[in-house]
């Protein structure tokens, strides 16, 4: 049914998206690295522990309203960090530098969740 939290919560994803979209694009221009994809993998890093993080804090600290979270976590970050852009630069740049990409992906990705989380444990602690 579409009520007003419906339209509420895709509008704050839309302008979100708009947000997130931007500053991926911004990141992809300042890192200009051809032979291997820098940017993606920044972007696709620091994303995933910005969710880990908000995931953290919010469940303990702070509460939003639910088009707030949907803003920052579906728009923002849905928009910042994206899995056809990996899987892209993963082909471009063959599978050498592909492989490499997924398991820095991967092993890193992994890592910036536990210090997201660990770091907001201690912000939640203090």
């Amino acid at each position: 049914m579409m009520t007003k939290l419906f339209w509420q919560r895709l509008m704050a994803v839309g302008i979100g998206g708009f947000f997130g979209g931007s500053l991926r694009e911004a990141v992809a221009l300042l890192v200009n690295v051809t032979n291997f994809p820098l940017s993606t993998l920044i972007i696709n890093l620091t994303g995933t522990f910005l969710s880990a993080f908000l995931v953290v804090i919010w469940s303990k600290k702070v509460t939003l309203a639910q088009p707030v979270a949907d803003f920052i976590m579906v728009g923002v970050l849905g928009a910042y960090t994206t899995y056809s852009t990996a899987i892209l630069d993963i082909v471009k740049h063959g599978w050498l530098i592909g492989g490499v990409y997924i398991i820095v992906s991967v092993v890193g990705g992994v890592a910036v969740v536990y210090l997201g989380r660990y770091l907001a444990e201690k912000v939640v602690a203090a």
